[in-house]
């Protein structure tokens, strides 16, 4: 995912971590677990869009948790772009005046995007905000309440393969790596030979 590029220097030095959709179960259950360790019971849960969806769907389960609402920021626009400030793209799609929320997104990565979710959803008139996400990076300017491990390394989550592709390979290139080369460091970090043939080829 773009916005993970956050304080990554070089192409050379940047490290990941290729998660699997199992991998995605497990950071979910482990998060829902010390949600319900806390004792918190929201009343509803609100998905960032789009990398909170997946996460947020096993944790209703987890947490059963039948009402999932979503909203949407945009920050990043381009490969290591972003905007000076997080914006609402879609609204909120739920009331939750005077409801306990839990918001889920995937990564807590500058920060700033969160922080505006927050400040969002107080706004709206919940009585209590509680955010959840998988992982956690140090740098980041907001601490979620709950989250399953922290990382400093660039997440490709399994939702997203044609992105971190397009993603690689632009940076890979632009860092003078020869075409016939960049198949295998592809390989090399997770991918398969399915995927590397399919979206090479996109």
């Amino acid at each position: 995912m773009i916005k993970q590029l956050q304080g990554v220097k070089t192409v050379a030095n940047l490290k990941f971590l290729f998660l699997t959709w199992d991998d995605v179960q497990r950071l979910s259950e482990k998060v829902s677990d010390l949600i319900k360790d806390s004792g918190y019971e929201p009343d509803i849960m609100i998905a960032i869009s789009r990398g909170g969806f997946d996460p947020a769907r096993i944790m209703s389960d987890q947490l059963n948790i039948r009402k999932l609402a979503s909203l949407q920021i945009i920050y990043y626009t381009g490969l290591n772009t972003r905007m000076d400030e997080p914006e609402v793209l879609f609204p909120l799609n739920a009331q939750i005046e005077g409801l306990k929320v839990l918001v889920v997104d995937d990564v807590s990565d500058s920060g700033n995007s969160l922080i505006v979710v927050k400040k969002y959803i107080e706004e709206k008139g919940a009585s209590e905000v509680k955010l959840a996400t998988l992982h956690h990076k140090p740098w980041s300017k907001f601490m979620p309440d709950f989250y399953a491990e922290e990382v400093d390394k660039w997440i490709i989550y399994p939702w997203e393969p044609r992105e971190s592709v397009s993603d690689l390979v632009n940076m890979l290139a632009e860092a003078g790596m020869e075409k016939n080369m960049i198949p295998g460091k592809l390989k090399e970090i997770g991918f398969s030979d399915q995927q590397i043939k399919r979206y090479l080829e996109v």
